[in-house]
């Protein structure tokens, strides 16, 4: 009775398992592919380990100056151009999911405040491999301040591509 009692736990466990792990990992990105995007976000949930917002995209082609982001030195430092020259715009008029970096990092890499429905965002993010319309960003955006989400040199990805 035991056993069957720790093995009815265990699956119970595991099975949420896979929904966890698809947040988790620049892995789970397609890190070959960068997108930009920028609109009015309509949802927050926050909370850890990775507060969401989700995001009306707006921009249907990269904006004259887009490659004049607010780039923290850190994301810089990380090779962050070479992501920057090779984004291109997510499709126009699509809700976006951005998973951003754990509250605490966020605070720490000098988020100006929590971000609020209606709210503008711009961002430079990895689709996912698995889920439409749900990205991992590098950068954000918000009241005119770039935010990095990324502390890490970037894996290839799903899509085995070298992220070059």
């Amino acid at each position: 009775m035991k056993t069957k009692f720790l093995a009815i736990l265990l699956a119970a466990g595991l099975a949420g398992v896979p929904q966890v792990l698809a947040h988790h990992g620049w892995g789970y990105y397609d890190t070959a592919r960068p997108i930009y995007l920028s609109g009015r976000v309509t949802a927050v949930t926050w909370r850890n380990p990775h507060p969401e917002i989700t995001v009306e995209n707006s921009a249907g082609a990269l904006p004259p100056d887009w490659n004049d982001l607010p780039v923290p030195d850190e994301l810089a430092e990380l090779g962050f151009d070479a992501t920057l020259q090779r984004a291109r715009p997510a499709a126009q008029a699509e809700r976006w999911v951005l998973d951003l970096a754990p509250i605490n990092r966020l605070q720490a890499w000098g988020l100006p405040r929590e971000p609020r429905e209606g709210d503008v965002v711009t961002a430079i993010a990895f689709p996912s491999c698995s889920e439409e319309g749900v990205a991992r960003p590098a950068l954000i955006v918000l009241d005119g301040v770039g935010v990095r989400q990324q502390s890490v040199a970037l894996p290839a990805g799903c899509s085995g591509d070298p992220r070059g």
